[in-house]
C-alpha cells in the first residue's frame, strides 16, 4: 500500500498531489455538526358539510370550522465530525509519516470538497384535502307535488278543476342534513330493537354480530358528515446546527414547527432551540512552538437540551470539537 492509500484508509486529509515528493500534507481539525432529526404529526380536522345542523337534528355539538394542528412526536440528535474550513494547516511529515497518520485519534479530520453526511433536506407527503366521498349518499333532487287549475271544456261552458302536478326540485344542504339526521336515528333504533330482540327478526351468532357491525357502519358514515373526521399524517426532517466558539451565547434556533406548513427553517412557526453549555476542558501543559507540530482538537463535553416555550425535549451530553481547546503535538 502505497503513502496516498494509506492517507485516505485512516480519513486523513488528502495530500497536495505531490505528496511523496514534497512531503508535506494539509489538514484540518475537526469541527461537530449536531442534525436534529424530528419526526412530527400534523393532524387535519376537516368539519362535517351538515355541521352547522348537528345540534337541531341530532342534538350534538361539533365543530364546524376545519382547523390543522402539528407537534412533535419523536427528537433524535446525531453528530457527525467534519473538516473546520476555517482551521486548516500544513506540515512537513518527511520522515515521520506513520507517526502523523497514527494521530487521527487525536482529532485530524480529512478535508473534502463534499462532506460525508451528504446533503440534507427535510420533506414531507403531500398536504390532505377533505374527502366526504361516497359518504351517506342521498339524491340530490326530490319529487314534489303541487295542485294547478286548468280550465276543462264541458258541454256547456269552461270549468276550472284541480289537477295534481309532479316536478323536481333541487335539494337544500339542510334537507340533506335532514335526510342523514334520519338514517342516524334510524340505525340507532334499529341496532336498539336488535340487541333487545324488540324484532319481528330473529337474529343469533354471527348473523347478530353482522347486522349489528352494519348497523355501526351506517351510523358512523352519516354521523361523519356532521361530526366531520381527521386526517394525520407523519413528517420528517433533519435540520443542522453547528456551534461556533466566536458566540457568547450557544443557544440556536434548530428548526420550526408550523400548524399549517409543518416543520419549516424560518417563517412563521413555534420555534424550537438548541442550547448548548460546555464543560471545562483544561488545555494540557507544553511547549506552544506551532514549529515541526501538529495541531488537534481536545472537544468539550456539552450539556445539550432541546427547548420550545420553556419546555424541555430532549437533553443530554454531546462532545463539540470548536468548543474545546486547541494544542500541538510535536513531530519530532
Amino acid at each position: 500500500m502505497n503513502l496516498n492509500l494509506k492517507v485516505l484508509a485512516v480519513g486523513l486529509l488528502l495530500a497536495v498531489p505531490a505528496l511523496v515528493q514534497a512531503q508535506t500534507v494539509s489538514y484540518s481539525l475537526p469541527q461537530t455538526t449536531v442534525t436534529v432529526e424530528v419526526d412530527a404529526v400534523q393532524e387535519s380536522f376537516f368539519a362535517g358539510p351538515y355541521a352547522p345542523y348537528a345540534k337541531r337534528f341530532l342534538g350534538i355539538d361539533v365543530q364546524e370550522q376545519d382547523a390543522t394542528r402539528s407537534y412533535v412526536k419523536e427528537v433524535r440528535l446525531v453528530t457527525r465530525a467534519e473538516a473546520d474550513p476555517k482551521a486548516r494547516f500544513s506540515i512537513d511529515t518527511k520522515g515521520v509519516e506513520d507517526r502523523f497518520l497514527a494521530l487521527t485519534a487525536q482529532g485530524l479530520v480529512s478535508f473534502q470538497d463534499k462532506l460525508e453526511a451528504g446533503d440534507l433536506v427535510w420533506r414531507f407527503n403531500p398536504k390532505p384535502e377533505a374527502d366526504f366521498g361516497t359518504m351517506g349518499m342521498t339524491k340530490q333532487t326530490k319529487m314534489e307535488t303541487r295542485i294547478i287549475w286548468q280550465e276543462v271544456e264541458t258541454d256547456t261552458a269552461f270549468v276550472r278543476v284541480p289537477v295534481e302536478e309532479s316536478y323536481q326540485v333541487q335539494k337544500t344542504i339542510e334537507m340533506k342534513a335532514q335526510e342523514a339526521a334520519d338514517v342516524v336515528l334510524k340505525a340507532r333504533r334499529e341496532r336498539f330493537n336488535i340487541s333487545t330482540g324488540n324484532t319481528d327478526a330473529t337474529f343469533s351468532g354471527e348473523a347478530l354480530g353482522a347486522a349489528l357491525a352494519e348497523l355501526d357502519r351506517v351510523e358512523q358514515e352519516y354521523l361523519t358528515l356532521f361530526t366531520g373526521y381527521t386526517v394525520s399524517r407523519e413528517q420528517s426532517g433533519s435540520f443542522d446546527v453547528i456551534p461556533s466558539a466566536e458566540d457568547r451565547v450557544f443557544r440556536y434556533t434548530a428548526f420550526r414547527l408550523s400548524d399549517r406548513e409543518g416543520l419549516v427553517t424560518e417563517g412563521a412557526g413555534t420555534p424550537y432551540y438548541l442550547e448548548f453549555e460546555p464543560e471545562e476542558v483544561v488545555e494540557p501543559a507544553g511547549s506552544r512552538d506551532s514549529r515541526n507540530a501538529v495541531h488537534y482538537r481536545i472537544p468539550a463535553v456539552c450539556n445539550v437540551k432541546l427547548a420550545s416555550g420553556g419546555k424541555t425535549l430532549f437533553q443530554g451530553r454531546l462532545p463539540v470539537y470548536q468548543l474545546g481547546v486547541e494544542s500541538l503535538y510535536p513531530l519530532r
